[in-house]
């Protein structure tokens, strides 16, 4: 179904007299201070935009553990990912928990969004698809329900994507491949250790 709503906004959104063509690229509005900006550290470039992205990492990853774990509505998520129907036996309202959970994710793609924005310079309709993938692959890789694997496992999938880039000689290191790289990752971790890097293994007793 997602498929096939990009599609459908790919194919006709942008022949819609009066409306954009949604197939370009529109440009990330200009934020003052961040935008365009660079920090020269020694020999090296940083740029605000990727400070900018380690400074919203570091914030909303302490007030999500504080969410998940130090509210109510927090422990009613983690109680209904657990044993939904057991959740509802002891008054926690389901339905609310599940929306919240949703809303939370959405709160955090937003702000995904916006560091993509600043670091690209701008957006389209399916710039979420690979970040996506991408997010995905990172909460396998750091262990499936674990906030800090999750953030472990995405800073790594960036280090290999960089130093596969930077350091594979040939085409097998052009920034085609990174993504290959990172899904390679992927699948020696499932393949080696599936509960992901920091996730803890779970044995079912009959």
């Amino acid at each position: 179904l997602s498929i096939g709503l990009q599609e459908a906004v790919r194919l006709f959104y942008g022949q819609i007299p009066g409306f954009p063509d949604s197939r370009r690229a529109i440009p990330f509005p200009v934020i003052e201070g961040l935008t365009g900006r660079s920090l020269q550290f020694g020999g090296v470039t940083i740029q605000y935009s990727a400070i900018f992205t380690l400074g919203a990492l570091a914030v909303c990853t302490a007030v999500l553990w504080w969410f998940v774990n130090k509210t109510r509505m927090g422990r009613a998520m983690q109680a209904t990912s657990q044993d939904a129907d057991t959740a509802r036996l002891m008054g926690i309202n389901v339905d609310k928990a599940i929306a919240t959970a949703f809303a939370v994710g959405a709160a955090l793609a937003a702000v995904a969004g916006v560091a993509h924005g600043l670091r690209y310079n701008n957006i389209d309709f399916q710039m979420g698809f690979m970040a996506g993938m991408k997010a995905f692959t990172a909460a396998v890789l750091g262990g499936i329900g674990n906030i800090n694997g999750a953030v472990v496992g995405g800073l790594v999938l960036g280090i290999v994507e960089a130093l596969a880039t930077t350091y594979i000689p040939g085409q097998f290191g052009s920034s085609a491949w990174k993504d290959v790289w990172a899904f390679a990752i992927l699948i020696l971790v499932l393949v080696f250790r599936p509960q992901g890097l920091l996730g803890a293994k779970v044995v079912d007793r009959a």
